[in-house]
């Protein structure tokens, strides 16, 4: 067994109440606390459904755990938007100059698809976790949002978990076979841009 089969069987193990919390929490996060800026939640919830399987634990159940995580998440940056969404971005330069271009983007989303823009915002990794805070920061009407939300977040949870618990141990073995060749092209272009930078150096 490789070391992604291994990690698979290590969260298995932790059980399906564990397991229901955490794709949840995971869901919840990315959108909450802007967590899908270090992990994409497609990764959380692929191998939340590969894990499911493996320990037995219900494919309804954990999508539905994924999509009420998603929508409460989604819920929270709504909000947080429509309160305090500008004087949070102009308050501190390191938030405004990375999250302009994102709120700008998904802004220009809703002048031209309105709705829909919520739903599609949930598929597009560069805008999901930016989507709902401009829709609180448009003043978007919260019962035009949220049937957006949920509907996009359940389709999101069904095709993530589904995925993780259909070809889940596929992928894993795809990533173990592919594990050497992977670490030799992060190491070559880790060893070319040191050069790189050395050479403009000089």
């Amino acid at each position: 067994m490789g070391i992604a089969g291994s990690i698979l069987d290590a969260v298995a193990d932790l059980g399906p109440v564990a397991l229901h919390v955490a794709a949840s929490g995971l869901a919840f996060g990315e959108t909450a606390i802007f967590l899908d800026f270090i992990v994409p939640g497609e990764v959380g919830m692929v191998v939340a459904g590969a894990a499911a399987a493996r320990s037995g634990a219900p494919l309804v159940t954990m999508i539905l755990a994924a999509a009420v995580g998603a929508t409460l998440g989604d819920t929270a940056s709504y909000f947080v938007g429509r309160r305090w969404g500008r004087p949070i971005l102009c308050r501190y330069e390191w938030v405004r100059k990375r999250m302009e271009p994102k709120i700008a983007r998904a802004e220009g989303w809703f002048d031209e698809r309105g709705g829909m823009a919520v739903f599609l915002g949930r598929f597009v990794g560069a805008l999901r976790a930016v989507v709902p805070l401009a829709a609180g920061l448009g003043k978007m009407p919260y019962r035009r949002f949220l049937p957006w939300n949920i509907a996009a977040s359940l389709a999101w949870g069904t095709l993530t978990v589904s995925l993780g618990w259909f070809v889940g141990d596929e992928i894993a073995d795809v990533v173990d076979r592919a594990g050497w060749a992977i670490s030799l092209v992060v190491v070559l272009g880790a060893a070319a841009w040191f050069l790189v930078r050395r050479a403009r150096r000089r």
